[in-house]
């Protein structure tokens, strides 16, 4: 756990402290981690199981983003510890699952207590959430030119 990128920037005391922030827990298969359109305030890293995560339509229709298991490079919902704002996609449990979590609250905390940690946590998340941001202007300009073609050929 302490080579996960979150955590990678910190000493081992550090890292022993950061953890007391974070809370373990396990979700069963078919249970809901993320909501599309709840308010949410936590984030969490994957330790163990598989996850899918899904969007839905204007019809109502599920489509699947992606699928991850744990133990890999994954943070989620690390916008929810900035702003607590609406999930924008859904993450079920498609097997047993065991989560480290972490609150807006507790993260606060964190950070009046501990500036240096947090500071270097923040350093991480900031980092993620820029490769997100990148990849989603990527994807918003291949639907632009997908429409400028349609709307030019018609």
């Amino acid at each position: 756990m302490k080579n996960h990128p979150l955590f990678k920037t910190l000493n081992e005391r550090e890292y022993e402290k950061a953890l007391e922030f974070f809370e373990e827990k396990r979700y069963k298969k078919g249970e809901f981690l993320l909501r599309e359109g709840e308010y949410s305030h936590k984030a969490f890293i994957l330790l163990e199981g598989e996850v899918e995560i899904y969007k839905t339509s204007i019809y109502n229709d599920n489509y699947v983003v992606s699928r991850v298991k744990g133990g890999g490079d994954e943070f989620f919902a690390e916008i929810n510890l900035i702003d607590g704002g609406l999930v924008t996609s859904t993450i079920k449990a498609i097997e047993n699952v065991k989560t480290l979590e972490i609150v807006h609250n507790s993260f606060i905390t964190l950070l009046d207590s501990y500036p240096n940690i947090a500071s270097k946590m923040l350093w991480m998340i900031s980092y993620d959430l820029s490769k997100h941001l990148r990849k989603a202007d990527n994807e918003i300009l291949t639907l632009f030119n997908a429409l400028v073609e349609v709307v030019e050929n018609d």
